[in-house]
Parts: C-alpha cells; sequence; structure tokens
C-alpha cells in the first residue's frame, strides 16, 4: 500500500465510512491541497526558479501562488539586483530606460522592477533580445498532488494538518456530520494560522532586536 492509499484510508476509518470509493476519499484530498494552497504559507512552500528572458515579459510559473523575491543578474557586489514591484498602472505608464547610474533617475523608469498581469511578469528595463537577462524568482509554491506516484511534504511533516482539512470536506459530504465540519475546519485554521506564524518568526530568528530611540524637547 501506498502512503498514499493508506491516508485515504485513514480518512474513512475516521469518518467510520469504509463504503466510500477511492475516487470520493481522493476528492476529499483533493479539496484539502486545495484549502492550504489558499492559506498555508511557510517555508517548505518557497520554489527558486532562475531563468534568462530576452523579452520584456515571461509566463510565471505553473504551481505560483505568491512572490516572495524577485532578482536580476546585474554588476553589483552581491551581483544581483533586487527588484520591486510597482503596481500596473504606474509601471505602463513609465518608460522602459536603461539604467542611468542613479537611484534619483530610476524613480521615471521602470528599470528595477516589475509588475504582474494574469498569468504574465513584466519585467523593466530595456530588454536584452540578443543575451538575455538572467533573472531569479523565490516564490510560494503549490503543496504536492499527492497520489499512489507523488509523494507529499504535507503528510510526511505534518499528517496532522493534512489529516484535519481532509475530514473537514469527508465530514460536510456526510449527512448528520455538520458540526464535525466545523471542528475539524476550525482545527485546520488554527494550526495553519500557527505554522504561518512560526514561520514570519523563524524568518527574523537570528537578527538582533533593533530598539527605537527616542528623543524629547529640552
Amino acid at each position: 500500500m501506498t502512503d498514499f492509499a493508506d491516508f485515504c484510508a485513514q480518512i474513512a476509518d475516521y469518518a467510520n465510512r469504509e463504503d466510500w470509493s477511492q475516487s470520493l476519499l481522493t476528492s476529499f484530498v483533493r479539496d484539502a491541497e486545495q484549502k492550504l494552497n489558499s492559506e498555508l504559507r511557510i517555508d517548505r512552500m518557497i520554489n527558486t526558479d532562475d531563468a534568462i528572458i530576452a523579452s520584456c515579459c515571461a509566463p510565471i510559473p505553473d504551481d505560483w501562488l505568491e512572490m516572495t523575491f524577485l532578482k536580476m543578474a546585474a554588476n553589483t557586489p552581491s551581483g544581483w539586483l533586487p527588484l520591486r514591484y510597482r503596481p500596473r498602472d504606474e509601471f505602463f505608464r513609465l518608460p522602459n530606460n536603461a539604467y542611468a547610474f542613479g537611484y534619483g533617475t530610476q524613480i521615471q523608469s521602470t528599470y528595477g522592477s516589475y509588475t504582474i498581469e494574469g498569468r504574465q511578469i513584466y519585467f523593466g528595463g530595456i530588454p536584452d533580445e540578443v543575451n538575455g537577462r538572467t533573472f531569479r524568482m523565490s516564490y510560494f509554491a503549490e503543496v504536492p498532488v499527492f497520489s499512489d506516484d507523488q509523494d507529499s511534504w504535507v503528510y510526511d511533516k505534518y499528517p496532522s494538518l493534512y489529516r484535519y482539512a481532509a475530514l473537514m470536506h469527508a465530514d460536510l459530504h456526510a449527512v448528520g456530520e455538520e458540526d464535525k465540519a466545523g471542528a475539524m475546519k476550525q482545527l485546520t485554521e488554527d494550526m495553519i494560522g500557527k505554522l504561518n506564524s512560526d514561520f514570519q518568526r523563524a524568518r527574523a530568528s537570528g537578527s538582533r532586536l533593533a530598539r527605537s530611540r527616542t528623543r524629547s524637547f529640552g
């Protein structure tokens, strides 16, 4: 038995519904994954992808959920230039000027910035149609689609979260189990909230605490 088949069997056992078909149990797992994609944002979801782009835009990865960081290879001490997001109405109003060796000059240019429209990401500055430009994107990716052929780190690392999320939808399907569905929903969202909070705290766990200095008149 695969991990996925074992997980589906667990859902049926917890719901005391051994008569449910495999396809129905699978649908509960897919519903759980949809909820996790909508609400969970932790380090294990972050994926990094490099690409050489020769035009002004490119499709975002198919498993993309949310951007965390985008940078472009550049002649800087680190070798990268962090790009900042601009709203579409501002981005498309500005010219695609090249870098002009001054921060002030970039305010009136799309250079050093990006925007997203639909499933396309637009890069500022003049595109290099010959050699292209190298970009590195870090983004929150969808959780794996758990199956007999695909393992899932959610099942390995947070089995109770996965189980609560699947049981929430299973109990919604079962007549008379709506109260249990509400309890499973609360458990799922409480755990998601804690994991998201732990991730945000861990991101800055190596930083020294910076206290603001207060000054008074007189």
